[in-house]
């Protein structure tokens, strides 16, 4: 009587077709937990930056650093600005947007690299609100048409402030830095690059990063909270923010923010 040595073909297809099945069931799942294990990490950093700021304030009179201007130290280099107060580079890159564009990062998941006039090579992918700086900064006059006239009296200068949970500090961002205006536009694509400005920077936030189509937002009074793309319109970004000010015609100006629901 013939032993049988070997597995038949029918046997083989149904093993095929079972860890086809297991794998259909398990991938998705595993990814759907990767991608919570990056969103919860994205928190936990911009919690830590809070915490970073807090120190910052309280070592400097209670006042962020002076908005300065291009590659100067001040707020658009945030980051220089509180190195002293972190170790960890990747502190300031979001989990889900670890590669610059050079590096074939896109949007909405790409990074920011600048080298600051300090010669230092920094990545990331928040940014700060450039409102909340303690005033322009004699760095600022080089560049006056980005700084704007009204930017002294509707800068935030300290976390101290009535309203602060509804006033944006640092948010996912696909640059270092945002400066917008109510009246700002959002992208026409999904994919758009960062504005170069000074007009348009709302464009740098307006990205669906975390799932469905929010960013994380590290507020005035360091709380962390997550945002709709529509919603960051209606943040407090400056002190003389107009909360009414009329919203973008979506279906005309973005059509593919169709899914955003609108904000409140």
């Amino acid at each position: 009587m013939n032993k049988r040595t070997g597995f038949t073909l029918m046997e083989l297809l149904v093993v095929i077709a079972i860890v086809a099945l297991l794998t259909s069931i398990l991938v998705p799942a595993l990814n759907k937990a990767k991608a919570t294990t990056k969103d919860l990490l994205c928190t936990s950093r911009l919690r830590e930056l809070g915490s970073i700021w807090k120190m910052y304030t309280d070592d400097n009179d209670g006042r962020f650093m002076k908005r300065g201007c291009g590659s100067s130290r001040g707020a658009v280099t945030w980051f220089h600005s509180i190195r002293s107060y972190y170790s960890n580079p990747e502190l300031l890159v979001c989990p889900l947007a670890v590669k610059t564009h050079q590096e074939g990062g896109r949007n909405p998941y790409m990074a920011w690299d600048d080298i600051t006039d300090f010669g230092v090579y920094y990545r990331g992918s928040y940014g700060i609100n450039l409102w909340v700086s303690n005033g322009a900064g004699i760095g600022a006059i080089e560049c006056p048409d980005s700084v704007g006239e009204n930017f002294e009296s509707w800068c935030w200068r300290t976390p101290s402030v009535k309203g602060a949970s509804y006033a944006p500090l640092v948010l996912c961002s696909q640059w270092k830095d945002i400066q917008p205006y109510p009246w700002d536009s959002p992208p026409q694509h999904e994919w758009d690059i960062w504005t170069s400005g000074p007009t348009n920077e709302m464009r740098r936030v307006c990205i669906k990063r975390h799932s469905p189509y929010h960013v994380k937002v590290l507020f005035l009074d360091f709380s962390v909270g997550k945002r709709t793309i529509k919603e960051v319109w209606r943040l407090r970004w400056h002190k003389e923010w107009p909360p009414d000010y009329p919203l973008p015609v979506w279906e005309v100006e973005a059509p593919w923010m169709a899914d955003v629901p609108e904000p409140d």
